[in-house]
């Protein structure tokens, strides 16, 4: 199915959304949010594999350090299938 967006630079009081046929009689969410200068800095180009450019460079490290693993035991010795 197709997403449905339509952007309005001036909002009027009332919207009529027109449904698509495929949507007609599905459950659906309608989402209106406001567009501001943040939101369309969102919009980035991307790579050949679809990742926003830049994306690994700004997120690798982030995960901080996590403490070294506890022991786990001795391995179980388990009767054979014979």
């Amino acid at each position: 199915m197709q997403a449905i967006r339509q952007i309005y630079q001036d909002t009027p009081s009332i919207i009529h959304i027109s449904i698509p046929e495929e949507l007609q009689h599905h459950p659906v969410e309608v989402i209106i949010r406001a567009l501001d200068d943040s939101t369309n800095n969102e919009i980035k180009e991307t790579d050949a594999n679809g990742w926003p450019i830049g994306f690994f460079e700004r997120t690798f490290g982030s995960i901080p350090d996590l403490p070294e693993r506890e022991s786990q035991g001795e391995y179980e010795e388990r009767e054979s299938l014979e």
